[in-house]
């Protein structure tokens, strides 16, 4: 059992002495006093527990910024596994998947294009065939083929707005894809 009465003759001098500092410590580290004060009060309870080796340490002040940060580091860790789910969210009904209904889309997009065009996005973008190869079977350069498949994103971007209801923007191909008649 800590010799409690020889705790308090050594850490209550201590402790009076960087109990504000130990504070503005913790204060600048969270910004808020009510959380400060009770990181404090459990840094005091931490330094309690140690009664026994507490008055003998070489520095005792570097052992409670260390346990501090200790502290602070805990509390982040379980402030951060909780998050509040907002109250609209909960009651918020299930919706359609939009990638699964747009997935759904695209095979009917892709018919509607010129068949030479259908078949370079399949050989290119959902069979990932290298360019190179595809170009050397159609005897083209791959100048070539880049410009043709080119050519077919921009029609199938195009049919997928028509048909699909998918917004584009200018920074990507398809922003969103907002539902399927």
């Amino acid at each position: 059992m800590p010799d409690i009465t020889a705790f308090n003759s050594c850490m209550t001098p201590f402790w009076r002495q960087h109990q504000a500092e130990l504070y503005h410590f913790l204060l600048a580290k969270t910004a808020d006093p009510d959380k400060a004060a009770d990181l404090l009060q459990e840094l005091f309870l931490k330094a309690r527990a140690n009664a026994e080796t507490f008055c003998e340490m070489d520095y005792p002040l570097a052992w409670l910024y260390r346990a501090a940060r200790n502290l602070l580091i805990d509390k982040h860790r379980l402030d951060k596994a909780f998050v509040e789910v907002p109250e609209s969210l909960i009651h918020q009904p299930p919706q359609a998947e939009p990638v699964a209904s747009l997935a759904r889309c695209l095979p009917e997009t892709l018919q509607s294009l010129p068949v030479d065009e259908a078949w370079l996005i399949e050989q290119c973008d959902i069979y990932r065939r290298p360019q190179k190869e595809v170009a050397d079977e159609l005897s083209l350069t791959l100048s070539a083929l880049k410009s043709r498949l080119l050519r077919a994103r921009s029609s199938l971007r195009q049919k997928l707005v028509e048909l699909c209801d998918v917004e584009a923007d200018e920074h990507s191909p398809v922003c969103c894809h907002k539902k399927m008649h």
